[in-house]
């Protein structure tokens, strides 16, 4: 996997991220060695997170700026959820929602809430 920062200068922001992603790259889809993460912090998009499939395994990520480390931690590896999906075939091409209530139905996000809790456990379990 390939790591790219736009916008994010600090070595050590960088190396916390990248610490992240790769946990959940091993976690989520170990198999996969061709992928492409551009990621971006970004300050009111109305949004914790996003991740887009920009191509074939290269995705666009953004997160929210004014997030805390830990916070940061279970955004970043709810958005690998997805990675997973897109790259597994999982995430549908068009969803549709009216409500908040709507959207966290979804069974694309519905896994990634559930996977979120259970990574973020076993992230901070390695950690020690």
């Amino acid at each position: 996997m390939i790591v790219e920062f736009e916008n994010i200068k600090r070595k050590k922001t960088q190396d916390f991220i990248c610490d992240i992603l790769y946990f959940g790259k091993e976690k989520l889809f170990p198999r996969h060695k061709n992928v492409f993460i551009n990621i971006k912090r970004v300050y009111n998009q109305g949004t914790l997170a996003d991740v887009f499939e920009y191509d074939d395994r290269e995705f666009h990520m953004r997160y929210d700026g004014t997030l805390s480390p830990s916070e940061i931690v279970t955004t970043l590896l709810h958005e690998m959820v997805h990675v997973k999906q897109y790259l597994k075939g999982e995430m549908p091409d068009q969803f549709d929602y009216k409500t908040m209530k709507e959207y966290y139905n979804l069974p694309h996000e519905k896994e990634a809430y559930i996977r979120e809790e259970e990574l973020t456990e076993e992230y901070y379990a390695e950690q020690l």
